[in-house]
Protein backbone atom coordinates (compact mmCIF):
# COMPACT_ATOMS: atom_id res chain seq x y z
CA UNK A 1 0.00 0.00 0.00
CA UNK A 2 1.57 3.56 -0.98
CA UNK A 3 1.36 6.17 1.69
CA UNK A 4 1.18 9.68 0.29
CA UNK A 5 2.07 12.63 2.73
CA UNK A 6 1.62 16.63 2.39
CA UNK A 7 5.08 16.41 4.68
CA UNK A 8 7.44 17.77 2.08
CA UNK A 9 5.11 20.62 0.22
CA UNK A 10 4.09 21.86 4.07
CA UNK A 11 8.03 22.09 5.22
CA UNK A 12 8.48 24.15 2.38
CA UNK A 13 5.59 26.29 2.71
CA UNK A 14 6.36 27.15 6.02
CA UNK A 15 9.91 27.31 5.52
CA UNK A 16 9.14 29.77 2.85
CA UNK A 17 6.86 31.68 5.39
CA UNK A 18 9.55 31.76 7.80
CA UNK A 19 12.24 33.21 5.29
CA UNK A 20 9.84 35.91 3.96
CA UNK A 21 9.04 37.03 7.84
CA UNK A 22 12.71 37.28 8.43
CA UNK A 23 13.28 39.82 5.64
CA UNK A 24 10.48 41.68 6.57
CA UNK A 25 11.58 42.08 10.07
CA UNK A 26 15.10 43.41 8.41
CA UNK A 27 13.39 45.77 6.59
CA UNK A 28 11.78 47.22 9.49
CA UNK A 29 14.74 47.64 11.48
CA UNK A 30 16.38 49.41 8.34
CA UNK A 31 13.20 51.53 8.53
CA UNK A 32 13.81 52.34 12.38
CA UNK A 33 17.17 52.84 11.75
CA UNK A 34 16.96 55.07 8.57
CA UNK A 35 14.11 57.18 10.27
CA UNK A 36 15.85 57.39 13.94
CA UNK A 37 12.55 56.01 15.30
CA UNK A 38 10.64 53.72 17.46
CA UNK A 39 8.62 50.49 16.61
CA UNK A 40 5.85 51.87 17.95
CA UNK A 41 6.77 55.29 16.16
CA UNK A 42 7.38 53.29 12.59
CA UNK A 43 3.96 51.57 13.25
CA UNK A 44 1.98 54.49 13.54
CA UNK A 45 3.91 55.77 10.09
CA UNK A 46 2.50 52.51 8.47
CA UNK A 47 -1.05 52.96 10.33
CA UNK A 48 -0.35 49.37 11.39
CA UNK A 49 -0.83 47.43 15.35
CA UNK A 50 2.95 47.46 16.69
CA UNK A 51 2.19 44.23 17.22
CA UNK A 52 0.80 42.97 13.79
CA UNK A 53 3.46 44.84 11.67
CA UNK A 54 4.86 40.93 10.46
CA UNK A 55 2.00 38.54 9.47
CA UNK A 56 2.12 34.99 10.27
CA UNK A 57 2.23 34.23 6.37
CA UNK A 58 5.21 36.74 5.96
CA UNK A 59 3.24 38.33 2.90
CA UNK A 60 2.43 41.88 3.82
CA UNK A 61 -0.46 43.53 1.77
CA UNK A 62 0.25 46.09 -1.13
CA UNK A 63 -0.91 49.31 0.75
CA UNK A 64 2.07 48.07 3.92
CA UNK A 65 4.67 47.30 0.99
CA UNK A 66 3.93 51.00 -0.56
CA UNK A 67 4.12 52.67 2.81
CA UNK A 68 7.26 50.60 3.74
CA UNK A 69 8.73 51.72 0.41
CA UNK A 70 8.49 55.27 0.92
CA UNK A 71 9.69 55.17 4.41
CA UNK A 72 12.58 53.61 3.31
CA UNK A 73 12.84 55.72 0.07
CA UNK A 74 13.03 52.56 -1.99
CA UNK A 75 10.99 51.46 -5.19
CA UNK A 76 8.47 49.43 -4.40
CA UNK A 77 10.37 46.87 -6.81
CA UNK A 78 12.91 47.01 -4.19
CA UNK A 79 11.43 45.49 -1.50
CA UNK A 80 8.87 43.36 -3.39
CA UNK A 81 12.33 41.82 -4.52
CA UNK A 82 14.00 41.56 -1.26
CA UNK A 83 11.05 40.49 0.12
CA UNK A 84 10.30 37.40 -2.06
CA UNK A 85 13.70 36.36 -3.25
CA UNK A 86 14.83 32.54 -2.29
CA UNK A 87 16.82 31.53 0.23
CA UNK A 88 20.34 30.98 -0.51
CA UNK A 89 20.35 27.10 -0.29
CA UNK A 90 17.11 27.35 -2.77
CA UNK A 91 19.45 28.96 -5.45
CA UNK A 92 20.93 27.38 -8.57
CA UNK A 93 24.96 26.93 -7.88
CA UNK A 94 25.34 29.72 -5.24
CA UNK A 95 28.81 29.21 -5.40
CA UNK A 96 29.54 29.43 -8.93
CA UNK A 97 31.56 32.24 -10.08
CA UNK A 98 30.30 33.95 -12.61
CA UNK A 99 32.48 35.01 -15.78
CA UNK A 100 32.08 38.01 -18.05
CA UNK A 101 31.18 35.15 -20.90
CA UNK A 102 28.34 34.23 -18.25
CA UNK A 103 26.76 37.52 -17.77
CA UNK A 104 27.11 38.34 -21.40
CA UNK A 105 25.21 35.21 -22.38
CA UNK A 106 22.95 36.02 -19.37
CA UNK A 107 22.37 39.18 -20.80
CA UNK A 108 22.11 38.14 -24.77
CA UNK A 109 19.18 35.82 -23.50
CA UNK A 110 17.53 38.38 -21.78
CA UNK A 111 17.56 40.52 -24.86
CA UNK A 112 16.24 37.54 -26.67
CA UNK A 113 12.85 37.54 -24.25
CA UNK A 114 12.86 40.98 -24.50
CA UNK A 115 13.74 41.86 -20.88
CA UNK A 116 15.86 44.80 -21.36
CA UNK A 117 15.43 46.01 -17.89
CA UNK A 118 16.89 42.66 -17.09
CA UNK A 119 19.55 43.58 -19.50
CA UNK A 120 20.76 46.83 -18.16
CA UNK A 121 21.02 45.21 -14.37
CA UNK A 122 23.47 42.37 -15.40
CA UNK A 123 25.55 44.44 -17.37
CA UNK A 124 26.10 47.40 -15.65
CA UNK A 125 26.67 44.89 -12.66
CA UNK A 126 29.12 43.17 -14.43
CA UNK A 127 30.90 46.43 -15.90
CA UNK A 128 31.56 47.39 -12.09
CA UNK A 129 33.73 44.26 -11.37
CA UNK A 130 37.48 44.39 -12.05
CA UNK A 131 38.01 40.38 -13.71
CA UNK A 132 36.20 41.50 -17.08
CA UNK A 133 38.77 41.75 -19.78
CA UNK A 134 39.12 44.71 -22.16
CA UNK A 135 37.25 42.70 -25.34
CA UNK A 136 34.35 41.73 -23.05
CA UNK A 137 34.35 45.23 -21.74
CA UNK A 138 33.43 46.89 -24.41
CA UNK A 139 31.24 43.62 -25.83
CA UNK A 140 29.21 44.29 -22.84
CA UNK A 141 28.91 48.03 -23.29
CA UNK A 142 27.52 47.80 -26.39
CA UNK A 143 24.91 44.76 -25.21
CA UNK A 144 24.36 48.07 -22.67
CA UNK A 145 23.73 50.61 -25.52
CA UNK A 146 21.47 47.81 -27.18
CA UNK A 147 19.08 47.86 -24.22
CA UNK A 148 19.07 51.34 -23.57
CA UNK A 149 17.99 51.97 -27.28
CA UNK A 150 15.55 49.29 -27.11
CA UNK A 151 13.76 50.92 -24.26
CA UNK A 152 14.24 54.57 -25.41
CA UNK A 153 16.72 55.66 -23.00
CA UNK A 154 18.48 57.51 -26.14
CA UNK A 155 20.83 59.82 -24.51
CA UNK A 156 22.20 56.50 -22.45
CA UNK A 157 22.22 54.63 -25.39
CA UNK A 158 24.37 57.27 -27.84
CA UNK A 159 26.31 58.19 -24.95
CA UNK A 160 27.65 54.63 -24.60
CA UNK A 161 28.07 54.12 -28.30
CA UNK A 162 29.89 57.14 -28.82
CA UNK A 163 32.10 56.14 -26.09
CA UNK A 164 32.94 52.94 -27.74
CA UNK A 165 33.72 54.55 -30.97
CA UNK A 166 36.22 56.71 -28.96
CA UNK A 167 37.68 54.11 -27.49
CA UNK A 168 38.17 52.42 -31.22
CA UNK A 169 39.37 55.45 -32.74
CA UNK A 170 42.07 55.49 -30.31
CA UNK A 171 42.68 51.90 -30.43
CA UNK A 172 41.27 49.91 -33.67
CA UNK A 173 40.02 46.94 -33.43
CA UNK A 174 42.39 43.62 -33.76
CA UNK A 175 40.17 40.66 -33.32
CA UNK A 176 36.72 39.79 -34.89
CA UNK A 177 34.84 40.35 -32.10
CA UNK A 178 36.09 43.72 -31.45
CA UNK A 179 35.45 44.77 -35.04
CA UNK A 180 32.07 43.31 -34.73
CA UNK A 181 31.49 45.33 -30.99
CA UNK A 182 32.91 48.54 -33.44
CA UNK A 183 30.47 47.43 -36.27
CA UNK A 184 27.67 47.27 -33.34
CA UNK A 185 28.54 50.49 -31.60
CA UNK A 186 28.11 52.23 -35.41
CA UNK A 187 25.12 50.52 -35.64
CA UNK A 188 23.57 51.95 -32.23
CA UNK A 189 24.98 55.37 -32.59
CA UNK A 190 23.26 55.94 -36.15
CA UNK A 191 20.08 54.04 -35.40
CA UNK A 192 20.16 56.53 -32.17
CA UNK A 193 20.30 59.34 -34.03
CA UNK A 194 17.38 58.31 -36.22
CA UNK A 195 15.46 57.47 -33.56
CA UNK A 196 16.05 61.09 -31.69
CA UNK A 197 14.96 62.52 -35.10
CA UNK A 198 11.10 62.04 -33.98
CA UNK A 199 11.88 63.92 -30.77
CA UNK A 200 14.04 66.59 -31.61
CA UNK A 201 13.00 67.76 -35.08
CA UNK A 202 14.63 71.13 -35.08
CA UNK A 203 17.71 69.31 -34.95
CA UNK A 204 16.82 66.66 -37.78
CA UNK A 205 18.91 67.58 -40.65
CA UNK A 206 22.05 67.22 -38.47
CA UNK A 207 20.65 63.99 -36.65
CA UNK A 208 19.60 62.48 -39.93
CA UNK A 209 23.43 63.41 -41.40
CA UNK A 210 25.28 61.94 -38.59
CA UNK A 211 23.06 58.72 -38.53
CA UNK A 212 23.37 58.59 -41.99
CA UNK A 213 27.68 58.54 -41.61
CA UNK A 214 27.35 56.15 -38.61
CA UNK A 215 24.90 53.93 -40.71
CA UNK A 216 26.90 53.53 -43.62
CA UNK A 217 30.22 52.99 -41.75
CA UNK A 218 28.80 50.32 -40.24
CA UNK A 219 27.33 48.45 -43.61
CA UNK A 220 30.72 48.68 -44.65
CA UNK A 221 32.06 47.17 -41.71
CA UNK A 222 29.25 44.71 -41.75
CA UNK A 223 29.66 43.60 -45.73
CA UNK A 224 33.39 43.31 -44.83
CA UNK A 225 33.17 41.05 -41.69
CA UNK A 226 30.70 38.74 -44.50
CA UNK A 227 33.48 38.31 -46.55
CA UNK A 228 35.46 36.51 -43.89
CA UNK A 229 32.88 33.78 -42.71
CA UNK A 230 28.87 33.50 -42.38
CA UNK A 231 27.32 35.46 -39.86
CA UNK A 232 23.63 35.99 -39.83
CA UNK A 233 23.68 38.79 -37.24
CA UNK A 234 25.73 41.06 -38.86
CA UNK A 235 24.04 40.11 -42.09
CA UNK A 236 20.84 40.99 -40.68
CA UNK A 237 22.53 44.03 -39.46
CA UNK A 238 23.81 45.34 -42.26
CA UNK A 239 20.12 44.88 -44.03
CA UNK A 240 18.84 47.02 -41.24
CA UNK A 241 21.40 49.65 -41.85
CA UNK A 242 20.03 50.12 -45.23
CA UNK A 243 16.49 50.59 -44.55
CA UNK A 244 17.56 52.73 -41.98
CA UNK A 245 19.56 55.29 -44.31
CA UNK A 246 16.65 54.56 -46.69
CA UNK A 247 14.72 56.41 -44.11
CA UNK A 248 17.23 58.86 -43.17
CA UNK A 249 17.84 59.88 -46.67
CA UNK A 250 14.04 60.83 -46.98
CA UNK A 251 14.40 62.89 -43.78
CA UNK A 252 17.11 65.01 -45.01
CA UNK A 253 15.91 65.83 -48.45
CA UNK A 254 17.96 63.60 -50.85
CA UNK A 255 15.28 61.05 -51.35
CA UNK A 256 11.72 61.92 -52.37
CA UNK A 257 9.25 60.31 -49.40
CA UNK A 258 7.22 58.43 -52.97
CA UNK A 259 10.66 57.03 -54.35
CA UNK A 260 12.06 55.56 -50.46
CA UNK A 261 8.69 54.63 -49.85
CA UNK A 262 9.05 52.37 -53.10
CA UNK A 263 12.49 51.55 -52.66
CA UNK A 264 11.15 49.73 -48.71
CA UNK A 265 7.98 48.09 -50.73
CA UNK A 266 10.73 46.85 -53.24
CA UNK A 267 13.03 45.08 -50.62
CA UNK A 268 9.31 43.51 -48.91
CA UNK A 269 8.66 41.86 -52.07
CA UNK A 270 11.98 39.74 -51.67
CA UNK A 271 10.20 37.83 -48.14
CA UNK A 272 6.73 37.29 -49.52
CA UNK A 273 7.38 33.38 -48.57
CA UNK A 274 9.06 34.40 -45.18
CA UNK A 275 9.80 30.36 -44.32
CA UNK A 276 12.94 30.71 -46.67
CA UNK A 277 14.75 33.51 -44.52
CA UNK A 278 17.10 33.35 -41.64
CA UNK A 279 15.45 34.70 -38.69
CA UNK A 280 17.81 37.65 -38.59
CA UNK A 281 17.17 38.79 -42.16
CA UNK A 282 14.15 38.33 -41.73
CA UNK A 283 13.80 40.69 -38.59
CA UNK A 284 15.81 43.75 -40.46
CA UNK A 285 12.90 43.35 -43.01
CA UNK A 286 10.32 43.79 -40.17
CA UNK A 287 12.35 46.88 -39.33
CA UNK A 288 12.58 48.18 -42.69
CA UNK A 289 8.08 47.99 -42.45
CA UNK A 290 8.88 50.28 -39.20
CA UNK A 291 11.01 52.60 -41.27
CA UNK A 292 8.14 53.05 -43.98
CA UNK A 293 5.74 53.91 -41.53
CA UNK A 294 7.90 56.44 -39.90
CA UNK A 295 7.91 57.83 -43.64
CA UNK A 296 4.42 57.49 -44.33
CA UNK A 297 3.59 59.31 -41.00
CA UNK A 298 6.10 61.79 -41.32
CA UNK A 299 5.88 63.06 -45.05
CA UNK A 300 2.91 62.10 -47.02
CA UNK A 301 -0.32 64.51 -46.50
CA UNK A 302 -2.39 62.43 -48.79
CA UNK A 303 -4.27 60.54 -45.57
CA UNK A 304 -4.90 57.70 -48.30
CA UNK A 305 -2.03 57.73 -49.77
CA UNK A 306 -0.48 57.41 -45.88
CA UNK A 307 -3.20 54.69 -44.61
CA UNK A 308 -3.08 52.43 -47.23
CA UNK A 309 1.29 52.50 -47.06
CA UNK A 310 0.78 51.62 -43.60
CA UNK A 311 -1.41 48.68 -43.56
CA UNK A 312 1.04 47.14 -46.05
CA UNK A 313 3.85 48.08 -43.65
CA UNK A 314 1.88 46.75 -40.12
CA UNK A 315 0.47 43.93 -41.70
CA UNK A 316 3.98 42.34 -42.84
CA UNK A 317 5.61 43.43 -39.71
CA UNK A 318 3.00 41.97 -37.61
CA UNK A 319 3.23 38.98 -38.88
CA UNK A 320 7.12 39.15 -38.60
CA UNK A 321 7.18 40.30 -34.93
CA UNK A 322 4.96 37.02 -34.42
CA UNK A 323 7.06 34.65 -36.71
CA UNK A 324 10.14 35.54 -34.58
CA UNK A 325 8.41 36.34 -31.02
CA UNK A 326 10.26 39.60 -31.65
CA UNK A 327 9.07 42.34 -28.37
CA UNK A 328 10.95 45.30 -29.94
CA UNK A 329 9.20 44.76 -33.45
CA UNK A 330 5.88 44.51 -31.52
CA UNK A 331 5.69 47.18 -30.01
CA UNK A 332 6.50 49.19 -32.80
CA UNK A 333 3.68 47.51 -34.47
CA UNK A 334 1.13 48.21 -31.88
CA UNK A 335 2.18 52.08 -31.33
CA UNK A 336 2.40 51.88 -35.51
CA UNK A 337 -1.27 50.52 -35.75
CA UNK A 338 -2.57 53.17 -32.90
CA UNK A 339 -1.48 55.89 -34.63
CA UNK A 340 -2.59 55.05 -37.79
CA UNK A 341 -6.29 54.54 -36.00
CA UNK A 342 -6.07 57.80 -34.57
CA UNK A 343 -4.81 59.96 -37.81
CA UNK A 344 -8.05 58.10 -39.55
CA UNK A 345 -10.36 58.98 -36.78
CA UNK A 346 -9.12 62.26 -36.83
CA UNK A 347 -9.19 63.09 -40.84
CA UNK A 348 -12.97 61.27 -41.05
CA UNK A 349 -14.07 62.20 -37.56
CA UNK A 350 -15.84 59.23 -37.51
CA UNK A 351 -15.05 56.78 -34.67
CA UNK A 352 -13.38 53.60 -36.13
CA UNK A 353 -13.61 50.52 -34.17
CA UNK A 354 -10.75 48.70 -33.24
CA UNK A 355 -11.19 45.14 -32.74
CA UNK A 356 -8.53 42.91 -30.98
CA UNK A 357 -8.78 39.40 -29.96
CA UNK A 358 -7.36 37.96 -26.24
CA UNK A 359 -4.09 37.15 -27.75
CA UNK A 360 -3.68 40.62 -28.50
CA UNK A 361 -4.14 41.69 -25.16
CA UNK A 362 -1.76 39.39 -24.00
CA UNK A 363 0.96 40.86 -26.37
CA UNK A 364 0.12 44.08 -24.93
CA UNK A 365 0.06 43.55 -21.54
CA UNK A 366 3.57 41.97 -22.38
CA UNK A 367 5.06 44.88 -24.11
CA UNK A 368 3.48 47.71 -21.74
CA UNK A 369 5.62 45.51 -18.67
CA UNK A 370 8.81 45.06 -21.47
CA UNK A 371 8.52 48.54 -22.30
CA UNK A 372 7.44 51.40 -19.90
CA UNK A 373 7.10 54.05 -22.07
CA UNK A 374 4.67 52.18 -24.15
CA UNK A 375 2.19 51.75 -20.98
CA UNK A 376 0.32 54.91 -21.70
CA UNK A 377 -0.08 54.08 -25.36
CA UNK A 378 -1.36 50.27 -24.61
CA UNK A 379 -3.53 51.59 -22.32
CA UNK A 380 -5.44 53.42 -25.03
CA UNK A 381 -5.53 50.96 -27.35
CA UNK A 382 -7.23 48.62 -24.68
CA UNK A 383 -9.60 51.52 -23.28
CA UNK A 384 -10.62 52.39 -27.29
CA UNK A 385 -10.90 48.54 -28.84
CA UNK A 386 -12.93 46.08 -28.42
CA UNK A 387 -11.89 42.73 -27.46
CA UNK A 388 -13.77 39.76 -29.34
CA UNK A 389 -12.98 35.88 -28.55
Amino acid sequence: MTRTTLETPDVKTFAAADHRRRRLEQLLGLAIAYRNCTRKELARTLGRDPTKLVPGTGIPKLDFVVELATVLDWSVGDVVDYLWAPPASDRDEPDAPATAATHLREAQRYRDEGRFRDVIDTATRRLAERDVSSAQRRALRAVLAEAYYALWSLVEALAISRDLLDTYRASPPQTRQDRRTHAMALYLAGQTQRRLMSIEPRRTRSLGKAARGDLEAALVLCRRLSLDRDDPQIEGMADTCVGAMIETDVAIGTCRPLDGLGQLLAGLDHIRDTTTFCAERLESYGWWCIYGCNIALRHLDDERELQQHMAVFTNKADEISDLLDDWPMRERVFTMQHTRWERATGSTGFEIPVIIDRDDVRLITGAMGRFPFFKDTGWRILKSAQIVE
